[in-house]
């Protein structure tokens, strides 16, 4: 099994694969991930109450960013980047839920998304 960035102009100092060692292997295809599905997925896993719609809210943002903002090297709107902050919401979810004793409403976990959303693109935004 190989895998292999392909050779463009975004990728410095690749050269294509020779044809002698194509031969070798047998293509396969791969699908775009869904980025809602698995924040949701993941968001439910760390507790969230109302998951889907913070998930399609989070990840609009990331699709709004992706295609407003400029193209800058130190930006990343993908899953790499969306996982620590669902991480670090689930953290912060999971210490008010232990200092608090009534449920959180879906503007609690909206504000507690946000903050994580804050925390972890602020500096790469203002860089």
């Amino acid at each position: 099994f190989i895998t292999m960035n392909p050779a463009t102009k975004g990728y410095g100092g690749r050269q294509k694969l020779p044809d002698n060692l194509k031969q070798l292997f047998r293509p396969i295809a791969m699908s775009v991930p869904d980025n809602e599905l698995i924040a949701e997925v993941m968001m439910f896993a760390e507790g969230f109450s109302f998951a889907p719609k913070l998930a399609q809210k989070v990840v609009a943002l990331f699709v709004l960013s992706r295609q407003l903002l400029s193209l800058q090297q130190h930006y990343n709107w993908g899953l790499r980047e969306l996982k620590p902050i669902l991480n670090l919401a689930g953290r912060l979810l999971q210490d008010t839920k232990a200092s608090r004793e009534e449920p959180l409403t879906e503007t609690d976990e909206s504000v507690l998304l946000l903050k994580a959303v804050r925390m972890n693109v602020i500096s790469k935004v203002t860089f």
